[in-house]
């Protein structure tokens, strides 16, 4: 497939890479029979025989982009006007996502969207899941405001009726053709925002070939589109089992493709959300593409899309050359006036860069950590000491860096749009485990990526995402071993406990009224300036190694490790050790030697990291470049966002570290006679710019290029293993200190065993983990640009 994808989140998100520019991988059920749609050459068919459609809209409450505020409303406007009038016939065609998620959409519940939207030539909106951020009533609203209609097929109330303010599909003439239009939109909203759960919701085949029908038979449609808010996989099921389907455009996947794809006589278009690109697909009386436009929109100095040379079909123009719609100018302005007003105040100072980014997704981040942090606190409010906090991924929106230097209350808002309530939930440590491991995405999945999901604070832990299952171990809790019959407090949004298997059968026992946005506000304003830091919170593994053996001498402690069976390549500037409390060490070098790795570390370094810290639980990381062969996965890996590598993890026993200050020589009571060469990485400080981490979404050096930190996974925010000890002297102060290690495994995965305590071994302490499938029939339904998820 010729395409790009966003999560990311999604789930866009690769280290340095925008979203909306991810190079899809592969395709989901149905690629097989979707062929690339031949150039055609502007063959210029506008005539009474042909319609165009002009799409899309998903501009999630905003006037402009998050990132590059030159392409905005006002100048996408005048693209698609343009598109509208080189067309004899034509529609102008959205497909949700509208209203919100934005600090606009939270501060005025997409009041001024349907101003805007008004003043444009908008023909119909497919709905997206968004326009229900408020609640029904809102979203009711806002579609009766509207001065076009919205649409959703699969989407039904209590009684079988199409939702309030809503239509299932819509009829246009167009010269000598009758257009009919219907939405889709994803079957898991309920999951994704706040619908009523007793609305039904039927599968995206039911619900549009019963709209096909109804157009085809009682309308008299000549040709039927689908203005979709679902996920790319799912087109090519609607392509292939749905009749009389002529062309879908849009989607719920932000994905941009190079063209247009025709899979079983269906034109299939996705250009992407927001303000990055206008389509047009030419269509006539039969269904069949006779023509297409795509208009890419950029910044000022902005490079095209090196894909901008290999089609006549798009085109490039510059925000700076582009004359905005003077009335969505002024509507624009008007509520932008507005929101000053309200928000445009510092709250802040922050010293570091912080990574709002949909890395939040993949990798710890230190605007993660910042907001976790911020979370723990709302016990204050009921007097609850709350032992750890957790934020979903998707919950955090902006898709930007801020900082260094001032915060306002609008960038706050911009990260943290939803209407989410903090919520504390009291669970035992054993459903605590089970929470980690749910919020895991793990692989396969040839988009995005394995995943953690969600930021957290108070507590640390390593897992595991492979082969449809996910894994947690090494479990700590304000730095100590995870009790799995202890009572713990967990801090959370109310959109995730409620959609949570396992929160959503915790008692709640504070609900504390307070909005995530402005609670993280009002917590900043108590602060002068702001430095967060990346710490070993959330730690990857993909293949343990067993227990290192060590040898000591002149001044030096050589780690010998196995090369994982699924290596291709050890990156020797990768290595570190960690310990429980979040600190860690880069290794002075690394070399392979065969089947195994020397890594060496300053000896008196390697004591004073473990001292004073009773059952330091030492681990030692390194990334590999996987075997692709090994990893029987049908897409080469890793595809996760922030992360180039995979990632071994080795024991390092604490009894053996205590012979090194014994034996100056390096005579451990171990046979190992290791050298040691190459690798350094890190520091163990992070997102202000001299740490290291395992993941790369830093401040500093990453072993991708990427960012600021030290990194692992290149991804570009600061310091760790996933997120090394931020404050540079390995102790997060906030309960984030990261777990001991494996001791083999009885479940297939290495190193992941079971419940159990590992007497005089490297973590002497709990080791805790389970095994779950994962269990998503619709695993591109939770992609980073779809809702809060």
């Amino acid at each position: 497939m010729t395409g790009t994808s966003g999560r990311d989140d999604s789930d866009s998100t690769d280290s340095g890479i925008d979203p909306r520019r991810r190079r899809l991988l592969g395709m989901a059920a149905g690629a097989s029979a979707a062929a690339v749609l031949p150039t055609t050459g502007s063959v210029g068919a506008e005539s009474a025989e042909t319609v165009t459609i002009v799409h899309d809209t998903h501009f999630h409450g905003r006037f402009e982009d998050a990132e590059a505020a030159a392409l905005n409303l006002p100048r996408y406007y005048t693209v698609v006007r343009d598109a509208l009038a080189d067309a004899d016939n034509a529609l102008f065609v959205g497909n949700g996502d509208d209203i919100a998620p934005s600090v606009m959409g939270l501060e005025f519940e997409g009041e001024h969207m349907i101003e805007a939207l008004n003043a444009t030539e908008l023909d119909v909106v497919g709905v997206g899941n968004h326009e229900y951020d408020f609640g029904a009533d809102v979203a009711t609203e806002r579609f009766e405001e509207s001065e076009f209609p919205w649409v959703v097929a699969n989407l039904l109330d209590d009684a079988g009726e199409p939702v309030p303010g809503t239509e299932r599909w819509a009829t246009f003439e167009e010269g000598d053709l009758t257009v009919g239009v219907f939405g889709l939109v994803s079957t898991n909203f309920h999951s994704l925002t706040d619908y009523p759960e007793s609305w039904q919701v039927l599968g995206y085949v039911e619900g549009a070939q019963e709209a096909v029908d109804a157009l085809r038979e009682e309308a008299g449609a000549d040709v039927v589109v689908c203005a979709s808010h679902v996920s790319t996989g799912v087109h090519y099921t609607l392509a292939e089992e749905v009749d009389g389907l002529d062309a879908i455009v849009g989607s719920h996947s932000n994905v941009v493709f190079d063209e247009p794809e025709r899979v079983d006589g269906t034109v299939i278009s996705e250009f992407g959300d927001e303000f990055d690109h206008v389509g047009s697909l030419t269509l006539d009386a039969d269904g069949e593409l006779v023509d297409w436009q795509r208009t890419d929109l950029l910044p000022p100095e902005a490079d095209p899309d090196p894909v901008v040379d290999e089609y006549e079909e798009i085109g490039v123009r510059y925000a700076d050359e582009i004359e905005e719609d003077d009335a969505l100018a002024a509507v624009a302005d008007d509520w932008s006036e507005k929101l000053e007003a309200e928000l445009g105040a510092p709250v802040v100072e922050s010293e570091v860069e912080l990574n709002a980014t949909f890395d939040n997704y993949a990798i710890e981040t230190n605007w993660g950590n910042l907001v976790t942090d911020a979370m723990r606190t709302v016990g204050e409010i009921g007097d609850i000491e709350v032992d750890i906090a957790a934020q979903n991924g998707g919950g955090i929106r902006s898709g930007s860096t801020y900082g260094p230097g001032e915060i306002t209350g609008a960038d706050v808002m911009n990260i943290l749009p939803f209407p989410n309530e903090i919520e504390v939930v009291e669970l035992t440590g054993e459903d605590v485990v089970a929470y980690l491991e749910e919020a895991i995405r793990p692989h396969p999945s040839e988009n995005y990526g394995t995943q953690p999901a969600i930021q957290v604070s108070g507590i640390s832990y390593e897992w595991w995402g492979h082969d449809g299952e996910a894994r947690v171990e090494n479990v700590f809790v304000g730095g100590e071993p995870i009790d799995p019959d202890e009572t713990y407090s967990l801090a959370h949004n109310d959109y995730s406990i409620g959609n949570s298997d396992v929160l959503s059968e915790a008692e709640v026992v504070l609900a504390s009224g307070q909005y995530q946005g402005p609670f993280v506000i009002d917590w900043l304003e108590e602060r002068d300036t702001v430095a967060p830091e990346r710490e070993n919170r959330m730690l990857r593994v993909d293949e343990t190694v067993g227990e290192a053996s060590v040898a000591a001498g002149d001044g030096e402690a050589v780690l010998t490790v196995d090369v994982p069976d699924g290596a291709d390549e050890v990156l020797p500037d990768t290595f570190r050790a960690v310990i429980r409390t979040g600190a860690d060490l880069e290794a002075k070098s690394a070399t392979r030697n065969g089947d195994s790795v020397d890594v060496t570390f300053d000896t008196d370094d390697l004591l004073a990291l473990v001292a004073d810290v009773d059952e330091p639980a030492l681990r030692l990381f390194g990334g590999y470049d996987p075997d692709q062969e090994y990893w029987d996965y049908d897409f080469e890996v890793p595809t996760s966002s922030g992360y180039d590598h995979f990632r071994l993890r080795a024991e390092v026993s604490a009894a053996t570290l205590e012979g090194l200050g014994d034996d100056s020589n390096g005579n451990d009571g171990t046979d190992d006679d290791t050298d040691s060469n190459e690798t350094d990485e890190g520091d163990g400080s992070g997102d202000s710019g001299n740490g290291s981490t395992d993941d790369g979404s830093g401040n500093g050096s990453t072993d991708d290029g990427s960012g600021n930190g030290s990194t692992d996974d290149g991804s570009g925010d600061g310091s760790a293993d996933d997120g090394s000890d931020d404050s540079g002297n390995g102790s997060s102060g906030n309960g984030s200190d990261d777990g001991s290690s494996g001791n083999g495994s009885d479940d297939g995965t290495p190193g992941f065993g079971p419940l159990g305590a590992i007497a005089g071994g490297s973590v002497g302490g709990y080791l805790y983990s389970r095994r779950r499938a994962a269990g998503d029939d619709e695993p591109t339904e939770t992609s980073t640009d779809g809702a809060d998820d």
